[in-house]
């Protein structure tokens, strides 16, 4: 019954633990090698590496769209 109240009362705790949990889960399973072309690049490393560089990348997107959202208001 400790847990459920616990959980009630931080519900953003929670729900980034289990977040946490998850991405952990994905990066975990996808940690072989791929190759990475861009125009006359060519890069090969770890899935793992690639999806952290996407979620940043798609955080820092986030941000820039919330704050400019913030500042028309």
């Amino acid at each position: 019954m400790k847990f459920i109240t616990f959980a009630r009362r931080h519900k953003a705790l929670t729900l980034l633990t289990l977040i946490s949990f998850v991405v952990l889960i994905v990066l975990f399973q996808n940690s072989d090698s791929v190759n990475f072309n861009v125009l006359f690049w060519r890069f090969s490393a770890q899935k793992v590496i690639f999806i952290l560089v996407a979620m940043f990348l798609g955080y820092i997107i986030g941000k820039l769209v919330e704050l400019s959202f913030r500042k028309r208001s």
